[in-house]
């Protein structure tokens, strides 16, 4: 398999189309490997991006082992290790923080210079009221001391991801209660981390701004990590952009159809052919694509891809909710308008992102700013339009397989 690393990526405009296995879900394999604290999981297939490698470092580093595809901790050990690197994965950097507080360990936390950019203001705020020691206020930091309480009150304003380490340390702790304090961010992956751990053995009840997290039996899961919704927006966008048809294989709707599956309903409010059936998400070019005006703060990411759509639609379509984007690998405010710009689509920022397109555009030259999305989204519009990413190579923090199943589906891509 071609990884692309340190590789500029030329374009030639292309066709997408054909069948494709969805991207598995980092999200969903990050909170997974966490579980293994708490019980057996065995994770068949697991695809090694580099968040997921981050998530390893982790979990491996709080004592537990893989034998196989069985993940499980070896209660009562530690792997004596006085450090864990986490390249770029804010979420692995978010979640871990609160359970290495419960944990009550000695050890210092690093990553890369995307991360070390990264605010952690609201969970270093709280460390240090509860009895745990933090050197400094962005990485690298040594945290050291253990938190004891029960009843956690934390803003949820800086990222969910705090929230769902939260729910991962009261389950080690014996249960508990977490009041999250307005404004909530991506509230749909707090639900995320309530729905896995439940489906698992777990008992924690979400209602209103109140958590509650109950002891339960040992955690326990077999199978593959579900398919994910936003990195396979990337393949189902380049489709509508390049008037092919695609099937996007194992992604599974939600029951409340919320959260990062909600762009299956706006690309067909836009004209798209798109709906899932049979786990199959199916796309496809039907016309013209009307303009659209979406507020994204429930799944931020979702403003990538939806990006990419409205530069081929006559129009000006808006995109609101997004001041999360800022404090991403990149800030995704500027990069997203920034890459539109390059293949010649009006694009700005008003509070929120507005993208006046009308389906023409130029051979573009971007650079990813090493944020694997914006390298996704440079990739879609060359597809397009022709042009060059550089920097490719960072798609292998979430998508590894991204660019080999990109010319599966009649992508031209030369490497450099």
């Amino acid at each position: 398999m071609q990884r692309w690393f340190n590789l500029i990526a030329k374009i030639t405009p292309s066709r997408i189309s054909g069948v494709v296995d969805a991207p598995q879900s980092k999200s969903l394999a990050i909170r997974l490997l966490f579980s293994s604290l708490l019980g057996k999981i065995e994770l068949h297939n697991l695809h090694i991006s580099d968040d997921v490698t981050a998530a390893i470092s982790a979990v491996e580093a709080l004592g537990v082992n893989r034998t196989g595809d069985l993940w499980q901790f070896n209660r009562g050990e530690i792997s004596g290790k006085n450090s864990i690197y986490l390249g770029g994965s804010g979420t692995t950097l978010r979640m871990l923080l609160p359970i290495l507080a419960y944990k009550g360990v000695d050890i210092t936390v690093d990553g890369d210079d995307t991360l070390r950019k990264r605010p952690l203001n609201t969970i270093i705020e709280w460390l240090r009221k509860n009895g745990v020691t933090v050197s400094g206020d962005r990485l690298p930091i040594r945290i050291s001391g253990k938190a004891m309480s029960d009843y956690v009150e934390i803003s949820g304003s800086e990222s969910s991801q705090y929230i769902s380490g939260f729910i991962f340390a009261l389950l080690m702790n014996g249960g508990g209660k977490i009041s999250i304090l307005p404004p909530v961010r991506s509230a749909n992956y707090i639900r995320m981390t309530c729905d896995i751990l439940n489906r698992i053995g777990a008992n924690v009840r979400y209602s209103g701004s109140m958590i509650n997290v109950d002891p339960g039996v040992a955690l326990k899961y077999s199978g593959s990590v579900p398919g994910d919704f936003l990195l396979s927006s990337f393949y189902a966008a380049a489709t509508l952009l390049t008037g092919g048809k695609i099937r996007i294989k194992g992604l599974e709707l939600p029951e409340d159809s919320a959260g990062d599956s909600r762009i299956v309903d706006i690309f067909r409010k836009s004209g798209a052919g798109s709906e899932v059936l049979n786990k199959e998400w199916l796309v496809s070019s039907k016309g013209d694509l009307h303009p659209f005006d979406e507020d994204v703060s429930d799944s931020p990411d979702m403003a990538v891809s939806l990006a990419a759509l409205a530069s081929v639609i006559n129009g000006t379509s808006t995109v609101r909710g997004v001041e999360l984007l800022k404090i991403k690998e990149s800030n995704r405010i500027s990069t997203i308008i920034d890459t539109l710009r390059s293949f010649g689509i009006r694009a700005g920022f008003d509070g929120n992102i507005v993208v006046s397109g009308n389906g023409s555009g130029k051979n573009g030259i971007i650079d990813s700013s090493m944020d694997h999305r914006i390298a996704m989204l440079g990739t879609v519009l060359a597809l397009r339009f022709g042009g060059t990413v550089r920097g490719s190579e960072c798609v292998s923090k979430s998508n590894p397989y991204f660019y080999e199943d990109i010319s599966h589906l009649g992508g031209m891509i030369e490497s450099a």
